[in-house]
C-alpha cells in the first residue's frame, strides 16, 4: 500500500474559479524591496495572455510558474501570486504585480508603490 503525504495545500479562488495544489512550506523572506503594479496588455514571458485580473506577477529571476507570497510591510496584508512574466524594468523594484494583486495588499489604494517582502 502506497501512502502519499502532502505537507501543504493552497486553495485559491480568482474570479469564481477555485484551484488547489501542493506548495512548498513558507520560508524566510527571499527578498524585500519595492513593488509596483503593471497593466500592459500582451503576452507574458511564459506565453500567456496578460490578465490584469489574475494573481500573477513579473520577477527578474524567480522561476516562471513558481508561487511567491508578497507581504506588504506597511499594511501587513499578503497575496500569493504566480510568476508568469519577467520584470520589473525599473531600477530598485523587485516585483511587478497585477492591479488585482496590488489591491489585495493595499485595499485603500494609498500608493502605487509598496515596500514588500517576498516569501517563496
Amino acid at each position: 500500500m502506497m501512502q502519499h503525504v502532502l505537507t501543504s495545500l493552497k486553495v485559491l479562488t480568482v474570479s469564481g474559479v477555485t484551484c488547489m495544489g501542493a506548495v512548498a512550506p513558507v520560508s524566510a523572506a527571499t527578498e524585500c524591496g519595492t513593488a509596483t503594479y503593471y497593466d500592459h496588455p500582451g503576452i507574458t514571458a511564459n506565453g500567456e495572455e496578460y490578465n490584469p485580473g489574475g494573481l500573477t506577477a513579473a520577477h527578474p529571476w524567480l522561476p516562471l510558474g513558481s508561487w511567491v507570497s508578497v507581504v506588504d510591510q506597511d499594511t501587513g496584508l499578503s497575496v500569493d501570486v504566480r510568476i508568469n512574466d519577467r520584470g520589473p524594468w525599473v531600477g530598485g523594484h523587485i516585483i511587478d504585480l497585477t492591479p488585482v494583486a496590488m489591491n489585495a495588499i493595499d485595499p485603500e489604494r494609498t500608493s502605487d508603490i509598496r515596500y514588500v517582502c517576498l516569501y517563496q
